[in-house]
C-alpha cells in the first residue's frame, strides 16, 4: 500500500531525463555534465558501457534524487577511438556462438592469455610472433607445410625411442666437428659409398 500518491506532472518532472553535454572527468569516477546552463556532477549508469568523454552528447537521467546518472551517449564530438569501459571482470556469453571481426587490426593485450576448447583452427596468410619462452604439451603434434627456416643459436632435441628421417636428399655441414655415435651404427649405400679425409683413423 503506498502512504500517498504523487501527481503524475511531479513524477515526470522528477524522473525526465534530459540531454547534456560532457566537459570533463572528475575524480571518484564522477563527470561534469553541462545540462539546461549549469553545470551538473553525474555517474555513469553501469549499463553505459561506452566510456564518455568530453563534448559528447549524453542522456542524463533525474530519476534518482541521490545522484544523476549518464545513461547513454547520443553523438560523440570527436570520433576516434571507442573505448568500453567496466569495473571488475567482464563475460561475453553466447548460446551459440560469439564472432569478434575487425576490417583492418585484432589485438589483445593483458598479463595472461588463456584459451581453452576442444577444437581449435587457425587460418593466417602471415604470422609473425615474438615469444620470451614457449612450451608445448600435448599428445601429438602434426605439421604440413611446403617449406621451414628455422634459425637458431642453440637446438637441443631429446627423443626417447625412434627417429624416422625420409627424404630425397640430406645434407648436414658442421664447420667444426661432425660426431656420430650409437652401440650399433650402420653406414651404407646402395651404389655408392666415400669416406675422404687427410687423415683416417679405424678402430
Amino acid at each position: 500500500m503506498f502512504q500517498s500518491v504523487i501527481e503524475p506532472e511531479r513524477v515526470a518532472s522528477r524522473a525526465a531525463d534530459t540531454v547534456g553535454t560532457v566537459l570533463a572527468h572528475l575524480d571518484d569516477a564522477l563527470m561534469l555534465v553541462a545540462v539546461n546552463g549549469h553545470a551538473v556532477r553525474c555517474r555513469r549508469a553501469f549499463s553505459c558501457l561506452v566510456e564518455p568523454e568530453p563534448g559528447d552528447r549524453v542522456t542524463v537521467s533525474h530519476a534518482d534524487p541521490q545522484c544523476r546518472y549518464v545513461l547513454a551517449i547520443l553523438e560523440r564530438a570527436n570520433p576516434g577511438v571507442t573505448r568500453i569501459s567496466i569495473d571488475g571482470d567482464l563475460v561475453l556469453q553466447a548460446s551459440r556462438a560469439v564472432r569478434i571481426v575487425a576490417a583492418s587490426e585484432l589485438s589483445a593485450q593483458g598479463e595472461r592469455l588463456a584459451l581453452s576448447a576442444n577444437a581449435a583452427e587457425f587460418d593466417c596468410g602471415d604470422v609473425e610472433s615474438r615469444i620470451g619462452a614457449l612450451r608445448l604439451i600435448g599428445r601429438t603434434i602434426e605439421t604440413v607445410v611446403e617449406r621451414v627456416v628455422q634459425i637458431s643459436r642453440s637446438s637441443f632435441r631429446s627423443i626417447e625411442r625412434i627417429d624416422h628421417l625420409r627424404t630425397a636428399h640430406l645434407d648436414h655441414a658442421a664447420t667444426e666437428t661432425a660426431r656420430l655415435h650409437g652401440k650399433h651404427l650402420l653406414l651404407s649405400g646402395e651404389r655408392l659409398s666415400k669416406l675422404d679425409a687427410e687423415q683416417i683413423h679405424l678402430g
